[in-house]
């Protein structure tokens, strides 16, 4: 990994906004709120692109204004989320009075295995990862998995949401992620950074097996 990485908890649960930064601009995984509080963050630079792991409204949230300030920011999410963007009852935020609705067309729809470039010429990797929502997907770079709402440090995502599925996610999360090196870093959608070799021996849907 050769640039730095800013972890920002933003919005009513908290959930990790994800700062990739570059001299002259930044890159922003799942930014769910409190765009006052990123713009600041980001001070002089541009954002270059938007990367959502998935559609729920507290890592979209701050889509929309962030969007109006940095209108030439690519907005990226799996194609199977594209309707969480702009229906209020898919991306939950309907059930809390907040309508986030995103209607404009994604710059780009993401399918596994799709490579991701970023300002300093590396590259992120598209892990689809379903369970949590059926478009959830992860993001591989230099040894960092960030794992939004699909894995977590000794735990999974919820699965009792539209769309949810447990024994889709713990299969997601067998072939997919339980793959990578154990030294592999991983910073979920909520709460504290982890590896995959810690779950491997901690995380109770998966330390048994």
């Amino acid at each position: 990994m050769t640039f730095p990485i800013r972890i920002v908890p933003v919005g009513p649960v908290m959930a990790n906004c994800h700062i990739l930064e570059f001299p002259e601009s930044v890159v922003l995984i799942d930014p769910g709120g409190d765009h006052d509080a990123l713009l600041k963050l980001i001070g002089k630079r541009t954002v270059a692109a938007m990367l959502f792991t998935h559609g729920h409204y507290d890592h979209i949230a701050a889509l929309i204004p962030l969007k109006e300030r940095f209108p030439a920011a690519a907005v990226m999410i799996h194609r199977l989320e594209r309707d969480f963007l702009s229906d209020p009852l898919l991306n939950l935020s309907g059930h809390f009075g907040r309508g986030v609705a995103y209607t404009r067309e994604p710059e780009r729809l993401l399918d596994d295995g799709d490579r991701i470039p970023l300002p300093d010429g590396s590259e992120l990797t598209v892990i689809h990862t379903p369970g949590h929502t059926p478009g959830g997907v992860c993001f591989l770079a230099g040894g960092v998995l960030f794992s939004g709402d699909t894995l977590f440090r000794e735990s999974i995502g919820r699965c009792d949401l539209p769309g949810g599925d447990e024994a889709l996610i713990i299969k997601s999360i067998r072939e997919k992620l339980m793959v990578l090196p154990d030294d592999t870093r991983v910073l979920p959608g909520h709460m504290n950074a982890t590896s995959i070799g810690y779950e491997k021996k901690n995380n109770p849907f998966f330390a048994a097996g």
